[in-house]
């Protein structure tokens, strides 16, 4: 694989998907297994700063011989069971909603442009990391002014 990372993921990419796959058939499945790397462009969950944060994963899923674009290939006949990802474009194996599926799942949740990212400050906004704000609020919520009593 070498590949820009397929439509409906939601996310920027900083780099294409690279990695590889085999599939071998099981009788009932095709088994997809192999691993991928990429970069995606992700917001600082502290700063909203955008960052890349390189992702690497291994993998290992069931697909079927079904069609990607009919919707029946999705139904869920197996009792509750993980339906097996169609991987049929017509006549041709396309890996490219296997793909999809795995990046979307392996998307880091929260992530930080750096660990000592100090965020932004909560009344006025500033991005703490290029210095401090103005702002002199010393409000406490109700609930955790005891806690205020073990910084003294």
């Amino acid at each position: 694989m070498d590949a820009s990372a397929p439509a409906g993921t939601g996310v920027e990419f900083a780099d294409k998907v690279k990695g590889q796959a085999s599939l071998r058939t099981t009788g009932d499945f095709i088994v997809a297994r192999g691993s991928m790397r990429t970069v995606v462009v992700a917001q600082c969950s502290r700063c909203l700063v955008k960052h890349q944060v390189p992702i690497e994963f291994d993998f290992c899923e069931d697909c079927s011989l079904a069609q990607i674009d009919e919707p029946i290939s999705y139904s869920a006949e197996l009792n509750d069971e993980s339906v097996p990802i169609p991987i049929l474009d017509h006549q041709m194996v396309d890996l490219s909603e296997l793909v999809r599926q795995l990046l979307i799942v392996h998307l880091p949740s929260h992530t930080l442009c750096k660990p000592d990212c100090k965020g932004l400050c909560s009344h006025c906004g500033t991005d703490l990391n290029e210095g401090a704000c103005e702002c002199e609020v010393d409000e406490i919520d109700p609930r955790l002014a005891p806690l205020r009593k073990l910084l003294k």
